[in-house]
């Protein structure tokens, strides 16, 4: 998936409730959570086929998210632990 469709689903994901959460791994591979919150409930179905659709079948997606996540996440919107 291209940038912007990464971008496109992310955004749709979080509003609909998801919020996701990247922890760096000891090898610097990067771990995805992906946290359903209470508001999420009402779009349910939706998300969890979009979840299931597009990153829980693709592991490349799931790491495009999360190196996303991971950059938005640090404060000058870069990723400083991989220069």
């Amino acid at each position: 998936m291209s940038d912007c469709e990464i971008e496109a689903l992310v955004h749709e994901l979080e509003s609909l409730g998801v919020e996701f959460r990247v922890i760096p791994r000891m090898d610097g591979s990067l771990r995805l959570s992906c946290w359903r919150m209470p508001t999420s409930w009402p779009n349910r179905d939706r998300v969890n086929h979009l979840i299931a659709q597009r990153i829980d079948n693709s592991p490349d997606v799931s790491a495009q998210i999360a190196e996303l996540i991971h950059r938005r996440s640090s404060p000058d919107g870069a990723d400083q632990s991989r220069s």
